[in-house]
């Protein structure tokens, strides 16, 4: 038996200030009126912030815009409307998939935003007319049947593929927590029978009671000589702990795969199948909407819809079903009443 974790806080952390306020290539971006310099500064700020996943996304986005433009800087008079439409034509005779020119576009609009909010440029709406959304996914979620088929599979204790078990099971344990979160936890985040920790991509705090199967979890890979809570990451500098983590990553999902078909589960395992599972149950179980998208951290409820939207018919089926039921069965009852007075 499992149950659903929904006990917890989210709070945004408001620091005193950037760790990046004055930076050379900033403030030449700033008296030049370059774009990509601009970019170039928050990247590195982004990284500052430990927030390398995000980072890498303005560099990738980036790195396209100028291959598209074919010089080495774009200035911010150039960013207008028939540019940005122009460089998403390009993207889709590439044949980048929605998606992909989606994150791209997202991650332009995030720093031409920024630049706005300062004052560097005005604020001429360049990405209105192009795709920033997120299409439907296929569904990534398992059974109830399939979470107890991987805590019950036999795997050889003290392997690779017993922490990846573990450690796929403690995700869904603790609210789908995303897998970069659950390698980088330290021992110091636990405090007080509660799991508190800084969500790396969006910087929300999370606080999430520590269930007993969660600790239970937890006892299995304690140990002294590390500061982290599971045997992911080695290195307590984040740049070579960051590079330690996307090589597990990898490793991560390729042993997931072969764990699924192991514990015969039907549907290819991977790090966001635990969110998304545990999204879909939450909302099976009538957990309301708000509260699991607090709870993955989604700043819009637009997202966590999509991670629900496969079972959505079904609910509402079967919500139809039973009002249904109930209202005929009312109706039966008064024509029987109103037979035999007459």
């Amino acid at each position: 038996m499992f149950k659903i974790c929904i006990v917890f806080k989210i709070s945004i952390r408001r620091d005193g200030g950037s760790p990046c306020r004055k930076r050379k290539k900033e403030e030449s971006s700033a008296a030049t009126g370059s774009f990509s310099g601009f970019v170039c500064g928050e990247i590195a700020r982004t990284r500052l912030m430990h927030r390398h996943s995000t980072a890498d996304n303005y560099a990738t986005a980036l790195r396209s815009f100028l291959a598209f433009h074919g010089k080495k800087d774009i200035s911010f008079a150039e960013v207008d409307s028939r540019l940005v439409d122009a460089y998403g034509e390009w993207l889709r005779k590439k044949g980048i998939c929605k998606d992909t020119l989606s994150c791209y576009m997202r991650s332009l609009r995030a720093v031409y935003n920024k630049a706005v909010e300062q004052g560097l440029t005005e604020q001429k709406e360049p990405f209105v007319n192009v795709f920033t959304g997120i299409s439907r996914t296929r569904k990534r979620s398992i059974e109830k049947a399939d979470i107890n088929k991987l805590r019950a599979v036999q795997v050889k204790p003290g392997s690779f593929m017993q922490l990846v078990r573990d450690v796929f099971l403690f995700c869904f344990y603790a609210c789908g927590m995303p897998f970069v979160d659950v390698a980088f936890l330290k021992k110091s985040q636990i405090k007080g029978g509660m799991l508190v920790y800084h969500r790396r991509k969006t910087d929300q705090l999370v606080q999430i009671k520590l269930e007993p199967c969660m600790q239970e979890i937890i006892n299995r890979y304690r140990s002294d000589g590390s500061d982290y809570v599971f045997p992911f990451l080695t290195s307590q500098d984040e740049d070579t702990a960051y590079r330690e983590y996307k090589r597990k990553f990898s490793y991560y999902n390729k042993t997931l795969k072969t764990l699924g078909k192991l514990a015969g589960v039907d549907k290819p395992l991977s790090s966001y199948v635990a969110r998304h599972t545990w999204a879909t149950l939450a909302f099976m179980s009538s957990v309301d909407m708000s509260v699991i998208a607090q709870a993955l951290g989604h700043t819009d409820v637009k997202t966590t819809r999509i991670y629900v939207e496969d079972i959505g018919n079904g609910k509402q089926n079967s919500a139809n079903k039973k009002l249904l039921n109930e209202v005929l069965r009312k109706r039966s009852s008064v024509q029987e009443v109103t037979s035999v007075q007459e």
